[in-house]
């Protein structure tokens, strides 16, 4: 079927429709030059994130200070992770044949060693108590940027040659950090990047329609992607922390924002090519139109983000100018390279639905516009029963456990998670997890004899001397990475604070300790700053408090009712928990994301109610605007529904959070429970605003006044003509509409 041809001959009208008519293809060409110059920097980032455990600490914690000694004592020699091979039987103790299979596996480890030059010969085997396990540890040595792929390929080599020829009754087990790296697949996202482009191809077909209208939206969110990634790439550089996490966010949410954007610059364009002869005066309008909307959407976004600054944790306070260089990316391109490559397709682009001049189609959706007559019927009941559904939905954060051992991270029972559990059922607890007690040579002695006298210590080594200090190493005898552990944590820095003041306790343990305790407090600081600041922007937005309060507070009850049900799904599923300082990462991107809704439909709401009044701008707003948001939410919540296939739980945990969020709140929060708030409250929305409806607009569209009004109508509403079941008069509605008799 041929594509319609649509004249483009009639003149461009206005200053602005001639400068996108003139720019449209010098624009398009300057994008496509800085893709290609950037493209570099944001393929190398993976290279440069920060995946120790070190980047979710504060930069004066007792861990930091440690380990930033260690690497100082080590500069310019090779970083390492460990690689450890346990046996264990489950009939009775080893037997001599089983301790020759151990031996014979430690030789072939050795022999593999002689083939890989970053891995070490393996050390000799240790024997556990109660004689029923065995273990042996090989090391893995490479440059930083190198360790997480060669930790992959490393262990997979041993694996396979450990297991060949294994008896019945003994079972082996890979472990160690090299395997955690290797089975959380932390650094591996080109599984999300596919499965996120798949999503957003997908639903932009369906809501297009179209064989060619969908590369544009799709094409300007590529740009953003390369400039974004390039962007953070330079924050590395500056001295930022960027960590795998916060890559695989940024990812998702250039794809997710740059949708909704475009969405809505789509939406408003398609509006305007009804009623305008050319389509560089449709998307002068349209840029006016949307522009305001966008760029409050994303100041707040950018506001909210650079709360996280404040953040003690260095991997959170890194995220704030990374989500900041990911939004600039994308407002910035969907606002000059999409409207070009609109204009250069120009009507033919919506083939086969092509907009017309002077035929006007459906501004409003059917399915929300039934939705917002049934709200206006019973504002008051639809609130009530919103909210407690919602509050039913916070009941999950009852069992909300956190959990930051390291085998909590991935998901599933593989290699290493198994041979840690075979560690910690046949040998000290401690000896999965040793801490590292640093201290001057002068106070060594004190912090040695205070370390052995504190309970729950099983053993203390002697202090090595390395360059002004001396390194112990602490063995706990009860799991380091439990309640009990962080207590002796706790209570062994305060005894040294006392006999050796200067003495430092460090290692894996006490970095998941000073997490957790920087994630407390920047929880504290950060939910009322970022709340704080999403008021404030809206409130400049929409010059109200009122209707900024409301959004905050059902912000705040979508946040806690996300985390329920997502709590309860990760329950189904079996995680263990959830980090420390994950569910700050879910309470800033559901509120700076649903602050996108928010702005879509209130900045629509306001726009209308000089003309309309409040309540029937409300369903008029809910009407233009649920399809877009509803479909923009879909978009989010599918991106970030694409976290969960990484098998990294953190990254997972994340995002099926913002999935379950983002659709709680385009489904039911900003397209019911708010509409149902406005209706309710009527122009008190808007103070201390005092808001002016032009009545003559009004009634030079009406019909005669001796008609009744709807029945329909939101109750209180100033009805001095016969109106729709929207509360539209007839001037202003669609013919489908119902009118009384």
């Amino acid at each position: 079927m041929p594509v319609p041809r649509v004249s483009s001959s009639k003149p461009v009208n206005g200053p602005l429709a001639a400068v996108l008519h003139r720019l449209r293809w010098p624009v398009a060409a300057v994008w496509l030059c800085a893709m290609v110059a950037l493209y570099p920097f944001a393929t190398s980032l993976s290279s440069e994130v920060d995946n120790t455990p070190q980047a979710n600490l504060p930069g004066n914690a007792e861990s930091t200070l440690v380990a930033q000694q260690l690497d100082w004592l080590n500069r310019g020699q090779p970083a390492g992770d460990s690689i450890t091979v346990v046996f264990a039987t489950s009939n009775g103790g080893l037997t001599g044949d089983d301790r020759g299979v151990v031996e014979r596996a430690r030789t072939t480890v050795g022999h593999l060693s002689g083939q890989l030059s970053h891995l070490s010969a393996p050390g000799s085997v240790r024997y556990s108590v109660d004689g029923r396990a065995a273990q042996f540890t090989a090391a893995v040595t490479a440059t930083p940027t190198q360790l997480s792929s060669l930790d992959a390929s490393t262990v997979q080599s041993v694996r396979h040659a450990v297991t060949t020829s294994m008896p019945d009754g003994l079972h082996v087990a890979v472990t160690g950090s090299a395997a955690l790296t290797a089975d959380g697949g932390i650094g591996n996202q080109n599984t999300l990047l596919a499965t996120s482009f798949a999503i957003v191809v997908l639903i932009l077909l369906v809501v297009y329609r179209s064989p060619v209208l969908w590369l544009c939206p799709l094409s300007g969110t590529i740009a953003s992607l390369i400039v974004a990634k390039a962007g953070t790439h330079a924050l590395v550089t500056a001295g930022f922390t960027v960590t795998s996490l916060s890559t695989a966010i940024l990812t998702v949410l250039v794809l997710g924002a740059s949708t909704d954007y475009a969405m809505l610059l789509v939406h408003r364009y398609r509006e305007e090519l009804e009623r305008t002869p050319t389509p560089a005066e449709a998307m002068a309008i349209a840029l006016r139109r949307t522009i305001p909307t966008l760029t409050a959407s994303a100041a707040t976004v950018i506001c909210a983000m650079l709360c996280l600054l404040v953040a003690q944790s260095a991997s959170l306070r890194g995220l704030g100018p990374v989500a900041v260089v990911a939004v600039v990316a994308v407002l910035l391109a969907q606002l000059t390279l999409l409207p070009a490559l609109l204009l250069l397709v120009g009507r033919p682009g919506f083939w086969p639905r092509v907009p017309r001049n002077g035929q006007l189609g459906r501004e409003e959706s059917n399915a929300w516009h039934t939705i917002g007559a049934h709200v206006a019927r019973r504002p008051p009941a639809v609130a009530v029963a919103s909210v407690l559904l919602l509050g039913a939905a916070c009941f999950g954060l009852a069992g909300l456990h956190t959990d930051n051992d390291p085998i909590a991270l991935v998901k599933g029972h593989p290699g290493s998670v198994t041979g840690t559990q075979l560690l910690t059922d046949h040998f000290p607890p401690g000896e999965i997890g040793p801490l590292v007690m640093m201290s001057p040579p002068g106070q060594s002695a004190a912090a040695v004899a205070v370390a052995r006298a504190t309970p729950n210590v099983a053993a203390v080594s002697a202090g090595v001397p390395k360059g002004s200090y001396a390194f112990s190493s602490v063995v706990l005898a009860v799991p380091p990475y439990e309640a009990t552990g962080y207590a002796t944590i706790a209570h062994l820095r305060t005894r040294l604070d006392r006999a050796a003041p200067a003495a430092l306790v460090g290692g894996g343990p006490t970095v998941q300790y000073d997490t957790i305790q920087a994630a407390r407090r920047d929880a504290i600081v950060l939910i009322p700053l970022v709340l704080l600041v999403v008021m404030i922007t809206i409130s400049v937005l929409v010059r109200a408090i009122v209707a900024p309060l409301v959004l905050v507070a059902t912000t705040a009850l979508s946040f806690a009712a996300s985390l329920g049900l997502a709590n309860r799904l990760w329950i189904a599923l079996g995680y263990p928990g959830i980090e420390a300082q994950l569910p700050l990462y879910v309470f800033v991107f559901l509120v700076a994301l649903g602050v996108d809704y928010n702005i879509f439909l209130i900045a629509r709401i306001r726009e209308e109610t000089p003309r309309l009044g409040t309540q029937r701008a409300t369903l008029r707003g809910l009407a233009v605007t649920g399809g877009v948001i509803t479909a923009a939410g879909i978009v989010l919540a599918a991106t970030f529904a694409g976290l969960a296939r990484l098998p990294y739980l953190p990254v997972a945990q994340v995002g099926t959070a913002i999935a379950i969020g983002v659709l709680l709140d385009t489904v039911l929060v900003r397209t019911i429970l708010v509409p149902a708030a406005l209706l309710i409250l009527g122009d008190r929305a808007w103070w201390p605003s005092r808001v002016t409806t032009d009545t003559s607009t009004i009634a030079n569209r009406q019909e005669p006044r001796n008609e009744r009004p709807s029945s329909d109508a939101p109750k209180g509403a100033d009805q001095p003509g016969p109106r729709c079941v929207a509360g539209h008069d007839r001037g202003g509605c669609r013919p489908s509409h119902r009118y009384p008799s």
